[in-house]
């Protein structure tokens, strides 16, 4: 295993982000002037094109006169994995990393190189890439993707300003991508040492002579490579201000690249203000470990918006799901997934607070370009999976509020969800649901929990959460300009109903959760209004759903909003 080496790249200052990139429009663009007089590549040369060296050789992008830069199967690809750190500087006007082929970080160390005495990489021992803001990186390919090893990183911090964008060359070379264009390529895919369920407590554990950290491999989605260990605090790395747009690809039914696949990734890696835009299949997926999400967006995503599963622990704050010409859910929760048994442990739990979820009411088939993966719906807990729910909004913009499910609990495959539930472990405080189909439960008839009243249960007093569904009370305002399509996202300034009834809904203090928790646990949740937090990822909050007019922190660097 070669441990990463530090090499020289070019490096250049962010450029204009121009509005309408392959046909999308961003929300608000900002001009940032470009200087690349000083050359680039750090040897005298003019070629800005990323580079690095290996066993005394250089490896350097092609210069094209559109300013682009291309790197073929010999820079890297997925039968050669970068082995040392590389930078994707910002080029001028515009111009595109284009890769012929995925880009592959790090070497996979499956169960076969374990056995022969190839240790897994661990926190930050393989190699990094990193994207400087501003960076434009397009693919050509529906197979070809981005994926990070387990141990090394991904360090792309962009500005809301000069987002950093991973798209296709029908996208951003071409601009012939529209709405209806997705899986144009692959996604981004890291590869952690988190824990997943998929693997025992003997697997996660090392040999008594440390001859390999664990013998945890599990095979990820895409072409062949491995994640899952025992380490829910890893790093792999910073996503802030990214959009990943037109990503997606289906390798074989049950196998596909989602827009951001976080795979065992552990709570010590950043995921903040990242958009998926119009992707194939799920816009971001957790398979176990215990990564946080904050400010993220998804817009069109062809599946499910946020979908976790496999013994994923993990926060996730403000979170906009958008669908318009097609989507199934905006969140899908499993424990275990593919017809395993559903209470294999570790347990799956989702802690999210502040979602605005917006479905169309688009059916399966249907509309100008639906998704293939089912009806446009909210959210899904199911298969073992556990939640708690904090201070958010599921709706939607169609006529009358006209819905599929809003929020389904679905039991048939085992009674956990319910039992989640009943028990407290599940929770849902302070949501506001106003559809026409608010709720829908799937319990076998004759089982334990053929008499769980899902309304009911909703309605509980301490709960604050309220649910509109009278036809004569729909449309509420909740959302602003959702009849305009002006900004139709932002939390409204207050409640009411088709009436004029005013609608109130207390804010729930989400800071006294724990910033780690045990998805078996009942969460303790204070009551009074002085009750001291001790997260600190949770912030503060005043208001319900995602965004409020004090702070629009999606304007201005994301897609597909106008």
């Amino acid at each position: 295993m070669k441990i990463k080496t530090f090499v020289s790249v070019s490096a250049l200052a962010a450029v204009l982000i121009g509005c309408g990139d392959g046909g999308d429009i961003r929300l608000q663009p900002t001009n940032i002037v470009n200087d690349n007089s000083t050359g680039g590549g750090g040897d005298g040369s003019t070629n800005p094109c990323a580079s690095y060296q290996l066993s005394g050789q250089t490896f350097r992008g092609s210069l094209d006169n559109a300013g682009n830069c291309t790197y073929d199967v010999t820079f890297v690809s997925d039968t050669r994995p970068l082995e040392v750190d590389l930078t994707l500087p910002a080029l001028a006007n515009n111009g595109l990393h284009i890769f012929e082929d995925s880009l592959y970080v790090g070497e996979d160390v499956d169960a076969n190189a374990a056995r022969a005495g190839v240790s897994v990489p661990q926190d930050g021992e393989g190699p990094q890439l990193t994207v400087a803001p501003g960076a434009r990186v397009a693919f050509s390919s529906p197979a070809d993707y981005v994926r990070i090893a387990r141990g090394s990183r991904i360090i792309a911090e962009g500005t809301a300003s000069s987002p950093i964008i991973f798209s296709a060359v029908g996208d951003l070379r071409d601009g012939t991508a529209t709405e209806a264009d997705r899986g144009l390529w692959g996604g981004i895919q890291i590869n952690g040492n988190g824990i997943t369920n998929k693997c025992t407590d003997a697997q996660r554990q090392p040999p008594a002579d440390n001859s390999n950290p664990h013998q945890c491999h599990v095979a990820a989605e895409g072409r062949p490579a491995t994640y899952g260990g025992n380490n829910n605090a890893e790093n792999s790395g910073i996503l802030r201000y990214v959009q990943i747009r037109h990503a997606g690809f289906e390798v074989v039914d049950g196998n596909e690249l989602n827009g951001l696949t976080l795979n065992g990734v552990g709570s010590g890696t950043t995921i903040e203000f990242v958009q998926t835009y119009t992707t194939q299949d799920d816009g971001f997926e957790m398979f176990g470990g215990a990564v946080n999400l904050k400010n993220i967006v998804a817009v069109n995503v062809g599946d499910d918006s946020i979908d976790y599963s496999e013994g994923y622990v993990g926060n996730i704050q403000f979170a906009l799901v958008v669908h318009t010409s097609g989507a199934n859910r905006c969140i899908e929760g499993d424990n275990a997934g593919e017809d395993r048994e559903d209470d294999l442990q570790p347990f799956t739990k989702l802690r999210i607070s502040n979602m605005t979820c917006v479905t169309s009411a688009v059916e399966e088939n249907q509309g100008t370009e639906p998704s293939s993966k089912g009806s446009s719906e909210g959210v899904l807990y199911r298969e073992g999976a556990f939640f708690e729910m904090y201070n958010s909004i599921i709706t939607s913009n169609a006529d009358g509020m006209e819905s599929q499910e809003c929020l389904e609990l679905d039991d048939t495959a085992g009674p956990f969800v319910v039992d989640a539930v009943e028990a407290g472990v599940s929770v849902a405080v302070s949501n506001f649901i106003a559809c026409t189909e608010p709720t829908k439960l799937g319990v076998d008839a004759s089982g334990p929990n053929a008499a769980f009243d899902i309304d009911a249960w909703l309605a509980t007093a301490a709960s604050n959460n309220v649910v509109v569904s009278d036809p004569t009370a729909l449309p509420v305002t909740v959302i602003e300009g959702l009849d305009t399509n002006d900004r139709a996202y932002i939390t409204a300034a207050a409640f009411s109903d088709a009436n004029a009834t005013p609608i109130t809904i207390p804010v729930f203090d989400v800071t006294q959760l724990e910033d780690t928790f045990d998805a078996n646990a009942v969460p303790a949740l204070a009551t009074g209004p002085d009750a001291s937090g001790t997260s600190t990822f949770f912030e503060t909050v005043d208001f319900i759903g995602a965004v409020s007019a004090a702070d629009d922190w999606v304007a201005g660097w994301t897609v597909g909003l106008d």
